[in-house]
């Protein structure tokens, strides 16, 4: 029978002992003091139990005073078990008092201490318990443990070293030494130690693995390395050893050595998925993109892995950088086809909506944000995405005006869903509602100027088509923020033309336009029209004749054409 110390756990009688109060540590503590006092002295021999748990050599007969011993014994630890713990130490101490070589007694005696969290006097004990009976590996065990607890690594190592020396053949006695030169962070001992597992049995996973670990922490990866060598050769049927291999070549830089061992398990494995991922960060590494994705792309539609870890892997596999620039090419597809075949396409919805509208696929990308919104309405960036895809997409007003109605209702202070209500309105021809909408958005103001030129330009626009001269100042506010609109500059001379106001500023900016674009028509049919209003028709003449040759089917245009012609 074990005999082992359980500090964190209460039995029985630490339960009675909490109710009863604080006392009982105090007492023990004067039992203890009382059997320092009685040291050694005493003239009765130690009781040499037949109990197996003891380890004593069997006696053919025991004397009244020897049975007695024996009995108190045995009355002494159905008390601790029944939670008396200080009338048990009462009772060792009557034990040790008749006889101070009682093993059994210290060793007893000193679990009941050590789980009152009196250290010191527990080492004590279990100390003269195990030196007294070198032949119990149980006491010598708990003196371990306790070392162990208190962090006492020497006295720790010197414990299990003389273990192992009593217990040779017991191979669970050096995995303890060694994890004890490894908690003194004393490597090399715990290397040799399982060297001499090693010896004993073999190479084995458990040894090579952890004498991996341990030359790692010193900073020997080739040693970590030959280790995984000798029991990839002693196990070649295994494949994850070659696997392992290959990623410590990675790390090292050693990328052909890495090769050779990642194709040593696509040849033993050719349908596992992670093989193909792993080649992909080989290709990588070695600057070679288009493989890295062709090897990903077999990992990713092979094998059984779930859409989350798919998305997982490609997201990992490039960075922010590589997967929305110069490798967006490569990661849209890989993210695509781990998307394909969904059971639960809403979870990842948001995400792979956001790549189609990255590659402009609005349509797509306004299908997912909707299967998203599906299964969670409360997030307002997704709702937004929705709005901007369809707006984009724009091939469904009237459900782009019906989501940004529901969308204005769940989040009004939000401007974006007041706007794009008011482009609905103002591409159907109402303009009073487009300008209420609008107004609505400038009264809500511009977060760091969030859709302000957009909404004063939708304003002056409105005013424009109402032909109120209030379109002025929003096109003057809209180039005010934006100097360089050159489509809000031809707007707004061609209001000014149409009003024949302030001729000179429209010249002005109608030629700013058509710097930026000569050869578009409707710039320059603006231009030839203000030169028309100025009176200068045989100028205006070489711009509309460029105009109608660009667009010949423009009413406005041929309009303007003709009128212009005429006054020549």
């Amino acid at each position: 029978m074990k005999h082992s110390i359980h500090p964190g756990a209460a039995t029985p009688g630490q339960r009675h002992g909490a109710m009863r109060g604080g006392g009982r540590r105090c007492r023990l503590a004067m039992l203890l003091v009382l059997l320092a006092a009685v040291g050694c002295k005493g003239t009765q021999p130690a009781a040499q139990k037949g109990d197996k748990r003891y380890q004593r050599k069997p006696i053919v007969e025991r004397n009244d005073e020897q049975l007695k011993t024996e009995a108190m014994l045995i009355d002494a630890k159905m008390l601790a078990e029944t939670g008396h713990e200080e009338e048990a130490a009462g009772r060792y101490l009557q034990v040790l008092t008749r006889d101070p070589k009682n093993t059994a007694a210290m060793f007893e005696l000193s679990r009941l201490v050590a789980a009152q969290g009196m250290a010191d006097s527990a080492i004590a004990l279990g100390r003269r318990a195990a030196e007294g009976d070198r032949d119990n590996i149980w006491y010598a065990r708990h003196l371990a443990t306790l070392y162990q607890l208190t962090n006492r690594r020497k006295e720790l190592i010197a414990t299990w070293e003389s273990i192992v020396e009593r217990r040779p053949a017991v191979i669970d006695y050096y995995y303890e030494l060694s994890d004890a030169y490894t908690l003194n962070k004393d490597y090399k001992g715990a290397i040799a130690t399982l060297n001499r597992v090693e010896k004993m049995v073999g190479v084995t996973e458990p040894v090579s693995m952890q004498k991996a670990k341990l030359w790692n922490a010193m900073g020997r990866t080739d040693k970590a390395t030959q280790e995984v060598e000798a029991l990839a050769k002693a196990m070649p049927q295994v494949g994850r050893y070659n696997a392992i291999l290959a990623e410590s070549y990675m790390q090292n830089g050693k990328y052909d050595k890495a090769k050779e061992h990642y194709d040593r398990v696509l040849a033993s494995d050719p349908d596992d998925p992670y093989i193909h991922i792993s080649l992909a960060e080989y290709y990588k590494a070695t600057k070679q993109p288009q493989k890295a994705y062709e090897e990903l792309k077999r990992g990713l539609t092979g094998g059984s892995l779930s859409t989350a870890n798919k998305l997982q892997i490609v997201t990992n596999f490039y960075s922010s950088e590589e997967f929305y620039g110069i490798h967006s090419q490569y990661a849209f597809d890989l993210a695509a086809t781990a998307m394909r075949g969904s059971d639960d396409s809403t979870t990842y919805a948001a995400f792979y909506g956001d790549i189609l509208m990255r590659q402009r696929k609005y349509g797509e990308a306004a299908h997912q944000f909707a299967l998203a919104l599906g299964r969670d309405s409360s997030k307002y960036e997704i709702w937004e995405a929705l709005l901007v895809s369809e707006l984009s997409d724009y091939s469904d007003t009237a459900l782009l005006a019906s989501h940004a109605r529901r969308a204005s209702r769940l989040f009004p202070f939000h401007p974006l869903p007041y706007y794009i209500q008011a482009v609905v309105e103002h591409d159907n021809g109402r303009y009073g509602e487009a300008i209420k909408l609008a107004k609505h958005c400038e009264q809500m103001g511009f977060d760091k100027g969030y859709l302000e030129p957009e909404t004063y330009a939708m304003l002056a626009e409105c005013y424009n088509r109402l032909d109120d001269t209030a379109c002025y100042a929003y096109y003057e506010r809209v180039l005010k923020l934006e100097p360089g609109d050159i489509n809000i500059m031809n707007s707004y001379a061609y209001r000014l033309a149409i009003d024949k106001h302030r001729l000179d500023k429209a010249e002005q900016m109608s030629k700013k336009t058509l710097e930026a674009e000569p050869d578009n028509p409707y710039y320059l049919d603006t231009y030839a029209w203000i030169l028309h209003q100025m009176g200068r028709d045989k100028e205006a003449r070489k711009y509309i004749e460029k105009a109608i040759k660009r667009d010949d089917t423009s009413d406005e245009v041929r309009e303007h054409y003709n009128a212009i012609m005429k006054g020549q």
